[in-house]
């Protein structure tokens, strides 16, 4: 979904007469901090995919630090608006897996129906210990587990929750907002000088 979101951005972008170039321009703050959250949690899925024992014992704690780092990111960056989507659907997914002890919720009967049985077999054997079913999960947090689904006439089939949604959401107008004009020229501002070495406020 994300990749989805960042491709319409920049279509969206680009007839909303937005330049590529303006990309480059600006840049999120502490972005680094930003890819290291998202690597850290690419790399507990992996590693209880892998059937690690110390990290699916410590996953809350290894959740925890991940979201922390990427709370600390997006605070630095709430000068967009379009963050606080992002936040907002990040936190969303946070109590999600905080209520549920470092499992996120996840609807089986649509991972029959997509055909996603090896998954399905996988959850309902404990092999993936990041997901319980959604019958199994607290008071409250299956509203914000992964029980949503793209229409069946999407050729990709993806289950997400709420907070996926804010976030591919907010990633969308993130990417029109960095191509827009308005932000180009301000930074443009910013940089220009007079031939006195003055800004030309």
């Amino acid at each position: 979904m994300v990749l989805e979101a960042i491709v319409l951005g920049l279509i969206v972008g680009k007839i909303r007469g937005g330049q590529f170039r303006r990309l480059g321009i600006t840049t999120l703050r502490f972005s680094w901090v930003i890819l290291l959250a998202f690597s850290l949690r690419l790399a507990i899925s992996v590693m209880i995919s892998l059937g690690h024992p110390v990290v699916i014992h410590y996953r809350m704690i290894l959740y925890l630090a991940s979201y922390i780092l990427l709370f600390v990111a997006l605070f630095f960056n709430m000068h967009f608006k379009c963050m606080w989507l992002i936040t907002i659907g990040s936190i969303t997914n946070f109590l999600a897996i905080l209520l549920n002890k470092g499992s996120m919720p996840i609807n089986m009967e649509t991972l029959e129906k997509f055909g996603f049985e090896n998954m399905l077999t996988s959850i309902q054997l404990g092999v993936l210990p990041q997901y319980i079913p959604m019958e199994e999960a607290e008071l409250y947090s299956t509203y914000l587990g992964k029980g949503l689904s793209m229409p069946s006439i999407y050729p990709l089939k993806q289950i997400f929750s709420i907070g996926d949604l804010l976030i591919v959401i907010g990633i969308f107008f993130l990417v029109q907002h960095m191509m827009s004009s308005s932000l180009y020229h301000k930074t443009s501002r910013v940089l220009h000088f007079d031939h006195k070495s003055k800004p030309s406020l």
